[in-house]
């Protein structure tokens, strides 16, 4: 799971830079959350990012984000802990 762990930091790295539209970053997240042959959820640090992640499109009105660059930083951190 090191290398999803990497694919999950990387993207969150992506959303930071603005280089991904949150709304690719979240779809992504939500096909590996409904992937039922790989476990994530045995990985709890793991399913949080992912959970995260696919949240990151979350808008509290028209275009407003729920989720900003600071959360994506802390995001990175919990993931890196």
């Amino acid at each position: 799971m090191q290398d999803i762990h990497q694919q999950v930091r990387s993207r969150m790295a992506a959303l930071i830079q603005g280089s991904v539209r949150r709304e690719e970053v979240a779809d992504w997240a939500l096909e590996l959350i409904k992937d039922e042959s790989a476990d994530y959820s045995s990985d709890s640090t793991l399913w949080t990012a992912l959970d995260r992640l696919a949240g990151a499109d979350l808008q509290e009105g028209p275009g407003v984000y729920l989720h900003g660059e600071e959360d994506f930083r802390a995001w990175i951190a919990d993931l890196d802990a």
